[in-house]
Formats: C-alpha cells, sequence, structure tokens
C-alpha cells in the first residue's frame, strides 16, 4: 500500500510541477484556461480519490475501479467549465500573475468530492439506499486521514526548513536553496501527503480511538449551545430583532449557531448504534430543546431576505442561501423525530444520508452552469441597474472585471454598447474604462484609453452653466497617475469641477471636488490654467468635511459664496513664501 500511494503521490507531484512549469514558460495548456483548469482539477481529484477509497474493506475492486472513473470524468468537467468561465478574466496577458482556479471554487469541489465519494462507495443497489453506519465510518475516516496527513506534511516542512537553516549557519546553503525550486518543493509536498497517508491508514485503530475521543468531547459542549439557543428563542419577542439586524450579518451568525448544533448532536449521535451520552432525562430534553433550532432558521431566512430585497443577489448571497437550504433540511429532520418515540433522534441517520445527495446536487449545480453563482449575481446586479434601483456611481464594475468571469464581461460589453438609462453614457464611459485594462491596478491604462467626450460624460459641472474645455480634460487625463485625482475616475465615485476665479487675474481656476467611497465627504483639487493654455495642478484647497459634501455642493449651485483675500499676508524670505497657517482650536 506505502509503495502505491508513494507512486501516486510523486506522479502528482510532477504533473502539478508540469502546470506550474507551463504558467512560467507561458505554453499551453497555461496558455488555454479551459485546458489547464481541466489538468488542474484531474491531477487534484484523482490521487485525492485513490486516497479516500484505499482500504475499505467493504469497497470491492470493480467498484472501485468505476468509482474512480466518475471522478476522473466528473472533476475535469467542473475544470473546464471554470476555466471557459474564467477565460476573459485570466488569461488577457495575465498568464502566471493570477490563481490557476479560484481558492472558493476548489474548496467547494473538494467538498464534493469528500461526500460524494461515501455515497458512491457505500450505495446499495438493491435496496436503493446506504447503510448508515458503514457512510459514518468511511467518512470520519477520510476526514481524519486527511487532517492528520496534512499535519504531518506540515511539520514534515518545518523540519526542512530547521534544517535547511541549521545547514546555512556553516555555510552549506545548497539545501536552503533546493526547497526554494518547485520542482522539489511541489514534487515533494505530494509525495510527503501519500506517505502520511499511508502511515495514518496503516494504524487504522488509532483513527478510531481518535474519532471516538474527539466526539465524545464535542458532544457535551451541546447542552450548553443549546441552552443558549433557548434563552434566545424565548427573549427575540421581547426584544425583537433590530439589533440582530444592524449587525448586517445576523444570518451569519444565525447559521453558524445552528451548525455547531448539527456538528455537536451528530457527535452525541455517532452511527445510531451507541446510546447518547446524556442519560435518559437530559436526552430528552434536548430532544425537545432541538425545536428552538427552526426559529433561529426562520430568522436567518427573514435576514437573507431582506437582504436580497435591498441590494439584490451576490455570490456570497447565492452561497448564503444554499447553506440556509442545507442547514434548514438537517434542522427540520432532527425535529421530526424530536415528536416520536422511537429514540433519540431516530431521523439523524437518515436525514444526514438524503442530505448529503442534496448537498452534492446542489454543489454540482453552482460549480456548472446550471445555477452559477456568479451568472445569477451579474443577471440580478444589471437588472437592477436597468430598473435605476440601484445608483450608476454604486453599481460595481470591478467586480464584472475581475470576479464575474465570463458573465462579468458580457454585462460589461453590453454597458460599453449602451443601454436605457439615464446615465447611459458614464455607464458606458465607466464599462470601456475597465475593459481597457488587462491588470487589476492598471487604472491609468483605463482612464487613458476614453475619448475627451466620454470624460467630459462623468464630470459634472459648476456653475451649470460653466463649460469644460478640452484642455482641461486632458490635463485630469494627463495626470491621473496623480493618487488623488485618480480617484476622480473611480467608478463608483462622483467628481464635479467648481469653475471659479480665485486668484483675481480674471481667468477661471479649476476646483476639482472628488466624493469619497465610503462618506458624504470629499477631496478637492485646485488646477490652474498656465502657458499655451495647459492646466496644472497647483495644489490642495483646505475643505472642510463637517458638512456633507452634497449640501455644500447644494450652496455652490445657488451661490452662497465668495472669493475672499486672505487674512494674514505671506511673507517672501528669500525667495520662499511663508504663509500664516491659524489654529483651528484655542491652543
Amino acid at each position: 500500500m506505502l509503495r502505491k500511494l508513494l507512486l501516486v503521490g510523486a506522479l502528482q507531484g510532477w504533473a502539478l510541477w508540469g502546470l506550474w512549469k507551463a504558467r512560467e514558460l507561458k505554453v499551453w495548456p497555461a496558455t488555454d484556461a479551459l485546458s489547464e483548469r481541466t489538468f488542474l482539477y484531474l491531477f487534484l481529484a484523482v490521487p485525492l480519490a485513490i486516497y479516500l477509497t484505499e482500504g475499505i474493506v467493504a469497497l470491492a475492486r470493480q467498484r472501485r475501479l468505476w468509482l474512480l472513473g466518475v471522478i476522473a470524468a466528473l472533476f475535469p468537467l467542473l475544470g473546464a467549465y471554470s476555466g471557459w468561465a474564467d477565460y476573459a478574466v485570466s488569461f488577457m496577458g495575465n498568464v502566471g500573475n493570477l490563481p490557476p482556479a479560484r481558492p472558493s471554487d476548489l474548496f467547494a469541489a473538494a467538498v464534493l468530492g469528500f461526500v460524494l465519494i461515501p455515497l458512491l462507495t457505500h450505495f446499495d443497489t438493491q435496496q436503493r439506499s446506504w447503510p448508515y453506519h458503514e457512510l459514518f465510518e468511511t467518512a470520519w475516516r477520510n476526514v481524519i486521514l486527511c487532517i492528520s496527513a496534512a499535519f504531518l506534511t506540515g511539520v514534515f516542512w518545518g523540519v526542512l526548513f530547521a534544517g535547511s537553516e541549521l545547514l546555512n549557519l556553516i555555510g552549506l546553503g545548497f539545501m536552503r536553496e533546493l526547497i526554494k525550486q518547485p520542482l522539489f518543493s511541489i514534487t515533494i509536498t505530494s509525495i510527503a501527503f501519500a506517505t502520511a497517508f499511508a502511515l495514518a491508514l496503516d494504524r487504522a485503530e488509532m483513527v478510531v480511538t481518535l474519532r471516538r475521543f474527539q466526539l465524545s468531547m464535542l458532544a457535551w459542549l451541546l447542552p450548553l449551545l443549546m441552552m443558549f439557543i433557548l434563552i434566545w428563542v424565548v427573549a427575540v419577542p421581547f426584544t425583537g430583532v433590530e439589533l440582530l439586524f444592524q449587525t448586517h450579518s445576523a444570518a451569519f451568525i444565525l447559521l453558524w449557531c445552528a451548525a455547531l448544533c448539527i456538528s455537536f448532536v451528530n457527535a452525541a449521535y455517532q452511527d445510531g448504534t451507541a446510546t447518547p451520552p446524556y442519560g435518559k432525562h437530559l436526552s430528552k430534553l434536548l430532544a425537545w430543546t432541538w425545536l428552538a433550532l427552526p426559529v433561529v432558521i426562520a430568522v436567518a431566512w427573514w435576514a437573507i431576505g431582506l437582504r436580497i430585497a435591498q441590494y439584490g443577489w451576490s455570490e456570497d448571497r447565492v452561497w448564503g442561501v444554499f447553506v440556509v437550504v442545507m442547514t434548514t433540511l438537517y434542522v427540520i429532520g432532527y425535529s421530526a423525530s424530536s415528536l416520536r418515540n422511537k429514540g433519540w433522534l431516530s431521523s439523524i441517520g437518515k436525514t444526514n444520508m438524503w442530505s448529503a445527495v442534496v448537498l452534492c446536487l446542489g454543489l454540482f449545480a453552482l460549480l456548472s452552469p446550471i445555477a452559477d453563482a456568479r451568472r445569477i449575481a451579474v443577471n440580478s446586479q444589471m437588472q437592477r441597474l436597468t430598473q435605476q434601483a440601484i445608483a450608476s456611481n454604486e453599481f460595481d464594475f470591478d467586480y464584472l472585471r475581475w470576479h464575474a468571469g465570463k458573465y462579468g464581461q458580457e454585462a460589461l460589453h453590453t454597458l460599453a454598447a449602451g443601454i436605457e438609462h439615464p446615465d447611459h453614457d458614464s455607464l458606458a464611459s465607466k464599462a470601456k474604462q475597465v475593459l481597457a485594462q488587462t491588470q487589476r491596478w492598471q487604472t491609468e491604462v483605463g482612464i487613458k484609453a476614453l475619448t475627451l467626450d466620454e470624460v467630459r460624460s462623468r464630470i459634472h459641472v459648476l456653475p451649470t452653466s460653466a463649460q469644460l474645455d478640452d484642455a482641461l480634460l486632458q490635463a485630469m487625463q494627463s495626470k491621473s497617475k496623480n493618487w488623488q485625482l485618480q480617484q476622480c475616475f473611480n467608478t463608483d465615485t462622483e467628481c464635479t469641477v467648481w469653475m471659479i476665479d480665485l486668484n483675481g487675474d480674471h481667468t477661471q481656476e479649476a476646483v476639482v471636488l472628488i466624493k469619497h467611497r465610503t462618506a458624504d465627504s470629499g477631496t478637492a483639487l485646485v488646477m490652474q490654467r498656465g502657458v499655451e493654455n495647459q492646466y496644472q495642478l497647483i495644489g490642495t484647497l483646505d475643505w472642510p468635511n463637517d458638512t456633507p459634501l452634497s449640501q455644500r455642493l447644494k450652496e455652490i449651485e445657488n451661490g452662497q459664496f465668495k472669493v475672499v483675500a486672505p487674512t494674514w499676508n505671506a511673507i517672501e524670505l528669500a525667495g520662499k513664501r511663508l504663509q500664516v497657517s491659524p489654529y483651528r482650536f484655542n491652543p
């Protein structure tokens, strides 16, 4: 067994190093997102499936080969779709600059694999169901083995680092340089994980003992947590939910508590063959107390529903609803046995089995074109924009460009072509700006890709009768590397140019007022027309933030201002100007 897993680990390490090397050299498959992502998912999923199915007595060889075939076909398909959806973002001159896959997708795919493998391993075709005891044993075995293998791999690397530094102290730096090489680090990590997994699997009795110990300890946290749940359910009709909703994370907090309850009650139930550790009276009390959990889930549904109604769908909310659905299945399924006298929470086993099936189907849908969270989020936000449920300066163009994959790119091209909206010119210029960027922070490239008319459509002017000449707009574009002026071109900020004569030379200066992203306050930059009709940044205006910027703009528009001479004249000393800066408070 050890030799076989070592070979699998070595082959996996070399394959992953090959993908890394292709990225470094910028050759196929790194130049084709679909191919690269397909190979990545294949090289990660198949070895893991081999590890997780090794040593299962009830798994026949033919069934195992069929299971590995399913994994080898399913996960590359998910990887191919992931690469297809991400192509427009990851492969516009960015080979090697972005991760080869989104971490969230890899995590979801890993969960899918962990749950799917026991289901495929133990499905009884005659009974059309699963023996829960075997599912429980295999699932917990795999979890503990993977955690143990990951821990031992981390310790192994700790030893390598310590040893390399020790040798380096006496001038032997070869080991320090060796572990920095990707060929060594990638392959040795895969081999170390395979070795650690095989060693842990060879000590199966340790796995069972460790599992029993951990679950028996976790089980005693259930009464404590259920006490808090019960107090909360009793108190919430009197306290109301306003404070809870003001946290803006109500659904997360509630679901986290429910998830802990589900984990602890499973730790007590285990495979259903042992009696609960609480005794007769406490067990019965906990079973009845479990009926408080549906109230918690109902409030979680309420909280996430309010967020969706207010802000529309986002990726996080799509996944959040999926988590709420899964939590509801567990809580309601367990609650059904609280109303019966067929043993302590006797429906846990059946609920877990069918919830696992729903979990796999849901994850597959969310990782595929069926219910891609990015597509749902983009469609929702575009609909809110066209219905003017969201202001154009609050629309998240960066999400479409850098996080929404192919769906975001299509939405940006639609906006750039023009949509029916009062701010369609401004929206089109913002879409064109972010599409011109080939790297996330390459903002000046996007700004300079705009025409003067597109820049003009993005900027408000005061007084409203004033006109922004081309020289000013060109200067604002050319100086967009200035971090303050660059804010004027952010897709989620508002920029106003106030034309006013500040020095009495009968030539108007341009005061650029930039609204901050997170508050109704702003920054004021002053640009002056110089020689050859060119504008230059000459400084900032001491702009007060004790009053909302929107109110100040109204005061300017209403003419509630005047230009005044300074209270204190300046002193010129040896060619340098010295000015008085009055205190804003009494010293």
